[in-house]
């Protein structure tokens, strides 16, 4: 299946299956917190979240206790780096930022909402490539963590080499990490150790 088919056919789920829902936010920030916990994080970047994406920022207050918050904005076509910092407001696409404030800062962890993930833990998103260029323009590499409010894992491989690849793809109802990370961190104690036979992911 074509990339640009798949992720018309997520996009539409997720709209079509989208209903406020606090528990399924609490729970993908609740395996979100391990994960900083585990790795340290202190400089956090989240996004601002459309109606069918997972809300992390009602978590905000809790994730601030020992980290500091940023949040994408949008500047042609690639993202900078901003404090969060309310009010937001309105922009492209529909998307909230809050006001222009460019860091030099270094991210030691980057939270990425998705359409859809393939079989590499790759992104497929709404194909504006924002992230991509993002990412391609960062001297070094943040922990990488997908969220999700469905669980749209695609079982094959459909995004290129300059697609975003997770180290942490979760959601309400599974999780995966790869096992690369899992061979290079025995301590994942706060994953359970499912895996599939042959798959180069590890997923519960």
């Amino acid at each position: 299946m074509p990339k640009d088919r798949y992720r018309a056919f997520a996009k539409n789920k997720l709209k079509s299956k989208f209903i406020f829902h606090f528990k399924k936010d609490f729970l993908s920030f609740k395996e979100l917190k391990k994960i900083v916990k585990f790795y340290k994080a202190k400089n956090i970047l989240i996004y601002i979240p459309l109606e069918y994406e997972i809300n992390l920022l009602r978590f905000r207050r809790e994730l601030s206790k020992n980290s500091n918050i940023f949040v994408p904005f949008m500047q042609d076509k690639s993202l900078k780096i901003v404090k969060l910092r309310l009010p937001l407001y309105k922009k492209r696409f529909g998307v909230y930022e809050p006001y222009i404030s460019f860091l030099n800062v270094k991210i030691d962890l980057a939270v990425i909402p998705v359409i859809a993930v393939d079989k590499n833990l790759k992104r497929i998103g709404h194909g504006k490539g924002f992230y991509d260029m993002f990412f391609a323009n960062l001297a070094y590499k943040p922990l990488v963590v997908f969220v999700q409010a469905l669980n749209l894992y695609f079982d094959k491989s459909l995004c290129e080499k300059h697609d975003i690849q997770a180290d942490f793809y979760i959601n309400p109802y599974k999780k995966y990490f790869k096992r690369e990370l899992k061979n290079a961190n025995n301590n994942l104690h706060f994953y359970s150790r499912c895996s599939r036979r042959g798959s180069r992911i590890f997923s519960c």
